[in-house]
């Protein structure tokens, strides 16, 4: 996977961890210290995708990616050190594609960065882990060679999750998917049938590998970081 990645911070030594880590996996970077040097990049040559630190001197990053949505959905990964859910849920809901708290694994970063760049098009058919398997055609679900029974909104749960491999799922997204926009407090409801799919698939439901909780804001699914 290639591309070209705007990062916006202005502590020198996260532009320059960041620039390394992503150069070394073919991605172009290009660096910005201030939220007005961003935009007059952005303006210029549009990147395939934005790492915005929220804390900038003038203009901060919530005012860029305001700016930002009014003319492009290119996505924006929030780097903060701000990191409790009303921050979040700003930036989120001002259209942000995902959150990651300050300090960061490097890991973590180059994994959101590959799932906010994939089409949202590639609908998989299967998926294979470790420890389970899905047919999402056929329906079928199996564990350590024997089948596993999920119920119809399961399914529509896993296919929502697994077809935003590594991306940031909210409840309301998710609640919108499954049951329709109308039923806006089904979050109880959701969480019991998230509960039941880790208990079927999970190796350690209490300790999920593939089904990852954002506290307070949505699921994440990983397939291959068991």
């Amino acid at each position: 996977m290639s591309g070209r990645i705007l990062v916006v911070d202005d502590e020198v030594q996260i532009l320059r961890a960041v620039r390394t880590n992503l150069e070394a996996r073919g991605f172009l970077v290009t660096t910005a210290q201030s939220g007005d040097e961003a935009l007059r990049f952005i303006g210029d040559t549009v990147p395939d995708l934005v790492i915005l630190d929220l804390e900038l001197p003038g203009r901060s990053g919530l005012e860029v990616l305001r700016t930002l949505r009014t003319w492009t959905q290119l996505p924006v990964i929030i780097v903060s050190s701000r990191s409790g859910d009303p921050e979040k849920m700003v930036a989120l809901d001002e259209g942000a594609n995902d959150f990651l708290a300050k300090p960061f694994a490097m890991g973590d970063l180059i994994m959101r960065v590959r799932a906010s760049l994939r089409p949202v098009d590639d609908k998989a058919t299967t998926v294979t882990t470790s420890d389970f398997t899905l047919d999402l055609v056929q329906r079928r679900a199996s564990r350590g060679g024997e089948v596993v029974e999920l119920a119809p909104i399961e399914w529509k749960i896993l296919e929502v999750l697994v077809n935003s491999e590594g991306r940031l799922v909210t409840d309301a997204t998710l609640i919108g998917e499954v049951w329709g926009p109308e039923l806006v407090h089904e979050e109880e409801s959701l969480r019991r049938h998230v509960t039941q799919i880790r208990r079927k698939l999970e190796p350690e439901p209490a300790r999920p590998r593939y089904f990852r909780t954002e506290p307070g804001i949505g699921y994440r699914f990983y397939a291959a970081n068991a």
